[in-house]
């Protein structure tokens, strides 16, 4: 399997905010969602070579291990996404007036 190096360009609200929070969520989601790629891939890999009955060993060896990571990397995103920010306006002094319309 060859080795690629992906980049991503934060999105406009990662970027303009004052915490890096955002930040650091969205790149977690990239890394889970490229875990999720390589053992999605060395699934179907391992699928085939049972299929045509080939060697699989050293190919189940890395799947568990490639789902090992995938694990604790979704556990990491999940309490990065889980984590709620202290309120940014009330700690600048800004504060934000919300409408209240009656229909």
């Amino acid at each position: 399997m060859s080795t690629t190096v992906l980049q991503h360009l934060p999105s406009l609200p990662a970027l303009r905010a004052s915490d890096e929070r955002l930040l650091a969520e969205e790149l977690g989601l990239v890394a889970t969602k490229q875990q999720i790629a390589v053992v999605r891939t060395l699934a179907d890999e391992l699928e085939r070579c049972l299929v045509h009955g080939g060697a699989a060993t050293a190919l189940q060896e890395q799947l568990v291990q490639e789902l090992a990571r995938l694990g604790c990397r979704s556990i990491e995103t999940a309490a990065a996404m889980a984590e709620k920010p202290a309120d940014l306006a009330e700690q600048s002094g800004i504060h934000c007036v919300l409408a209240v319309v009656d229909s």
